[in-house]
């Protein structure tokens, strides 16, 4: 079909403009090269001060062959720390001034860098023109201008599509000198290539930016990948859709996790411990648990042995400290502080047949009739019954007696 040609022509046309660049980067690097070599002669120390090889060019041709320094503005090329390191290099330098061949050499040498500098910029540009046509989902995701550099670094679409993340992520990156002086960007993101400088990686905060690009990268990768494999228009069942429709969805993908990643993380928030089990646990039985514990219980002589007596009789003193004692065996003491206590019915029937088994009378009633008495002062003796009896009648007929008259209770002086 007419788009298929139009994608292909434009496809080998961006291949040969790739091939041409690269072409370019050589003649470059062969001309710096040869210009270096003829300039080490005036200031060696200048190669190695400004690595960039356009700014070294540019800085040759506005020094030219002058030996003083401070007459030449480097202000347009240089930042204003590499001005002052390089007036201070070049006041102390041993070179020696050019013969007039040599520097119109080395003239032309630059000339030429700066002719080849401006064409490759205007490749550049056509390819950017083409991007979206050849590779949209790239696009999509970083730019056609970071795209089309991506290309011709990685040699063509197809190169770039077969390129690890790990090596997008660093492709274009350049050694920087610091001279001595501090360079936070470069030791704080030590691998940056031209993805870094991509508008999604840019837009998040310098603390989020070396995770964004390992990210980016990767999804760079993926959208070269899709770019390979298709043309410049998808078909579905139901019409036309556009190209580029897998980098939006790769470029939304990665905004909403920058956008995640940058929200403040949530509170801790305490949480209560769960109920405890109001349950036994179901600990281990059966027949050899019963048989371990009847061997390892402790008996009924030990757990007496193992008692003390409040009042111990017999031993010697220090055998209970030293564990010699017997404790309570063989004791009639149970041990307790408080006997329990009986119902009171039972209590009173004991009481009376403990009387029934002290006093035993013979049943006679006349006063020759006679009883053994237990008692606790003699044992066995004989008494008279009806000894207390009479002890009474005799004590009322003297105090209550109508014809023994008035008698004092109170005890006669002896």
């Amino acid at each position: 079909s007419e788009s298929k040609y139009d994608f292909e022509s434009a496809y080998q046309l961006m291949l040969e403009s790739n091939r041409m660049l690269k072409e370019m980067d050589e003649e470059i690097q062969a001309t710096h090269k040869f210009v270096s070599e003829l300039y080490s002669k005036k200031f060696p120390e200048l190669e190695a001060l400004v690595p960039h090889k356009i700014d070294y060019i540019k800085t040759v041709k506005i020094i030219g062959n002058e030996m003083d320094l401070t007459l030449v503005d480097l202000n347009s090329v240089l930042s204003s720390s590499l001005v002052m390191i390089v007036a201070v290099a070049g006041s102390t330098t041993d070179g020696q001034q050019l013969s007039e061949f040599e520097l119109n050499e080395c003239f032309r040498g630059c000339d030429e860098i700066l002719r080849l500098d401006h064409d490759k910029m205007r490749t550049l540009t056509f390819i950017e023109s083409m991007m979206n046509k050849i590779a949209p989902n790239l696009c999509a995701m970083t730019g056609s201008s970071i795209a089309a550099q991506l290309i011709g670094l990685a040699g063509g679409l197809q190169a770039l599509a077969q390129m690890p993340a790990c090596n997008v992520q660093v492709m274009g990156q350049q050694k920087s000198f610091g001279m001595g002086l501090s360079n936070i960007a470069a030791s704080n993101m030590p691998h940056i290539g031209i993805l870094h400088y991509c508008d999604i990686v840019q837009s998040c905060p310098p603390f989020l930016r070396r995770k964004a690009l390992k990210m980016m990268a990767g999804k760079v990768s993926l959208a070269a990948r899709v770019d390979c494999h298709q043309s410049s228009v998808s078909h579905l069942a139901d019409g036309v859709i556009s190209a580029d429709m897998e980098g939006m969805k790769l470029r939304r993908e990665m905004e909403e996790k920058i956008q995640k990643l940058q929200e403040p993380s949530k509170a801790k928030t305490k949480k209560a411990l769960p109920l405890p089990e109001e349950k036994k646990r179901a600990k281990r039985g059966g027949k050899r648990i019963r048989k371990m514990k009847e061997r390892f219980a402790v008996t009924d002589l030990q757990k007496l042995q193992n008692k003390m007596e409040f009042k111990p009789t017999g031993g010697e003193y220090g055998d209970s400290a030293m564990g010699f004692d017997s404790g309570m065996v063989g004791s009639k003491d149970t041990g307790r502080l408080r006997a329990p206590q009986m119902k009171e019915s039972k209590l009173k029937s004991m009481v009376k047949k403990q009387k029934k088994a002290v006093t035993v009378s013979s049943g006679a009633t006349n006063g020759m009739s006679s009883s053994l008495v237990f008692t606790p002062v003699q044992g066995l003796e004989l008494v008279n019954p009806n000894a207390a009896a009479e002890r009474v009648k005799a004590a009322n007929n003297k105090w209550f007696n109508t014809q023994s008259g008035f008698l004092s209770a109170v005890p006669k002086p002896q």
